[in-house]
């Protein structure tokens, strides 16, 4: 493999090659700026669709007028840029750290105290193994980000990039488990479907409309302000002066449209995945989210035949997956191991044959709702077995777990024929593969997962992996910036063996929970507990402005029931922040 060069140097060599091409190139241009866009220039000289370079921050790409062509520009380094993207989450945070200082206060829901102890409660559930599933998932997320936006001859899209892959991929232990990391989006899916349908189930009895609109709106209140705070951050001017790496190829294709498109939960639907690209999964899993009641609601009234609708949507699924790898000829290219990443003054029309296919196969719901759909399957079931107390024995669940194992394995280094013949695209080993082997996988998650929590015996979990599972949502929008920061690790610049990036994966993962924790303490704690906080404050305004029940009780028994009703109404309020304990 050959060695990449000091990262100097070569942004001086192309610094030099950018300012050459003069007809394509702006004179003024910044040596990042100028750096990047001769890299893009660089990587297409044998492309026969050439690349079309306007000056970067000046010349809008054009393209049919919408509302987003009209949103006001805000200009770099401006005093409302740090307003907006600096000045908002320093108020927030200033806000916790008051509550912190005067914790019974109005503010004390706030407490970083709180959100420590909330922290660091152990779970008291059968489903406490999935904490150690979400922690084993977010870590092979990492791996598979440090194993592609690490590296700085992938971002840039250079010739060493192809051995390094080349490289991971031929590995004969190791390469199919890197190459088809992107499983870990998969784990997720099947865990976020699991616990939507049990979630839906604890109040399955109310109508379905105000049932759905508090549902939605607890998920949205939990979300929104902790992606909102994180995006201000990470587009903002300490970013860019902290990571400009990150800031050039994960944000600067962004714009208005590409930031709200994250905060409306809709960055999966964006053209292309350049505007912090890894942010998609977060999208799709709201969008999930917002149809998995509709599938409850059928499974609860007619469960023979919401089971088949369910079924029949994981297929065509199945079959939408395959005419797409047909259509674009990618059936060999199912594990995607390509960063979502784009430079500054780069037309997307240049880039756009990179994702084109992949990224309608990778992150529409339609072709990504499998896994969730077994999940929340799996979730409906177990609250009916829990219902008729059916429980397994220990040794079937030993049986499931082995086999679910083995079929999960398999699944995973079944993609080794795409390795060992790239160029056969379309053959009939490939479109099976790419078309089931994420819902084939999910399957056999959820044996495993029956197999843990299905037994009469509950299955002890250290409070680490509780503490950490806390930690993943945080962890995950935090670790793509940590993952940048070891584009400055040479032996990682270096590597030619899957090995490398296990040997780097523990010091991105201890990095990356390592901010994740204050962002946790101080941004998405606080806020889950205010929305609940809200959420209770709600119910106790709604029982208190409904009508009293006419009575002909004595004067007695009207006493006595008026201190029933308020009883009543404090279990009421209770209720949501004991759901949220028992979560």
């Amino acid at each position: 493999m050959v060695i990449v060069s000091s990262e100097k140097s070569w942004l001086f060599s192309m610094a030099r090659l950018a300012n050459s091409s003069l007809p394509l190139l702006n004179s003024n241009l910044s040596l990042h700026q100028a750096t990047a866009a001769a890299s893009v220039l660089v990587s297409s000289l044998d492309s026969a669709d050439p690349i079309q370079l306007p000056d970067p921050y000046k010349v809008p790409m054009t393209g049919e007028c919408t509302i987003w062509n009209h949103l006001p520009v805000i200009e770099k380094d401006s005093g409302i840029e740090w307003a907006l993207f600096v000045g908002l989450p320093v108020i927030w945070i200033a806000l916790v750290l008051i509550g912190t200082a005067f914790s019974k206060g109005r503010l004390g829901q706030l407490s970083i105290v709180k959100s420590y102890q909330e922290m660091m409660v152990g779970r008291q559930s059968r489903l406490n193994v999935l904490d150690v599933l979400r922690v084993v998932a977010i870590l092979w997320v990492m791996m598979n980000h440090t194993g592609s936006e690490g590296r700085i001859d992938i971002l840039e899209r250079l010739p060493t990039s192809f051995a390094f892959k080349k490289a991971v991929h031929e590995h004969p232990v190791f390469g199919a488990l890197l190459g088809n990391s992107a499983l870990g989006v998969e784990v997720f899916l099947v865990l976020s479907g699991l616990l939507a349908a049990r979630t839906w189930q604890r109040d399955a009895t109310m109508d379905f409309w105000p049932h759905y609109s508090k549902y939605v709106y607890r998920r949205l209140t939990r979300l929104v302000p902790s992606v909102f705070i994180f995006i201000l951050l990470a587009s903002g001017p300490i970013m860019r002066w902290i990571l400009p790496r990150f800031e050039m190829t994960m944000i600067s294709a962004c714009g208005a449209k590409g930031l709200l498109s994250h905060i409306f939960f809709v960055g999966n639907w964006q053209e292309m995945p350049t505007c912090l690209g890894y942010l998609w999964y977060i999208g799709l899993d709201m969008q999930l989210h917002m149809v998995a009641p509709l599938f409850m609601w059928a499974l609860n009234r007619d469960r023979r035949a919401a089971v088949a609708i369910v079924m029949l949507t994981i297929a065509v699924s199945t079959v939408l997956r395959a005419s797409y790898c047909i259509g674009y000829e990618i059936c060999n290219k199912s594990d995607v191991d390509i960063p979502f990443i784009s430079y500054p003054g780069v037309n997307p029309d240049s880039i756009r044959h990179i994702y084109v296919g992949l990224w309608e196969m990778y992150a529409r719901p339609y072709t990504k709702c499998g896994p969730f759909l077994i999940g929340l399957l799996f979730g409906w079931a177990s609250t009916f077995w829990e219902k008729k107390q059916i429980r397994i024995s220990r040794r079937t669940g030993t049986m499931m777990f082995v086999g679910g194992a083995t079929l999960a394995v398999a699944t995973i280094y079944a993609i080794l024929p795409e390795y060992w013949w790239p160029t056969m695209s379309t053959n009939v080993y490939n479109v099976t593969y790419t078309a089931t082997f994420r819902s084939v996988f999910a399957i056999a998650l959820v044996a495993m997962i029956a197999a843990l929590t299905q037994q009469n015996e509950t299955i002890s979990v250290h409070l680490g992996w509780s503490v950490l599972a806390r930690l993943t949502f945080s962890a995950y929008l935090l670790h793509m910036p940590v993952v940048y920061v070891f584009n400055h690790l040479q032996y990682l610049q270096d590597a030619d063996s899957a090995v490398a990036l296990l040997v780097v994966l523990p010091a991105v993962a201890a990095l990356s929970f390592a901010v994740a924790l204050p962002f946790y303490l101080l941004i998405e704690a606080p806020i889950g507990r205010l929305s609940s906080a809200f959420e209770r404050y709600r119910a106790g305004a709604k029982l208190a402005a409904a009508p009293a029940p006419p009575t002909r009780q004595t004067s007695v028994d009207t006493h006595k029931s008026s201190t029933v009703s308020s009883a009543d109404l404090n279990h009421n309020i209770a209720l949501p922040l004991l759901k949220k304990m028992e979560e």
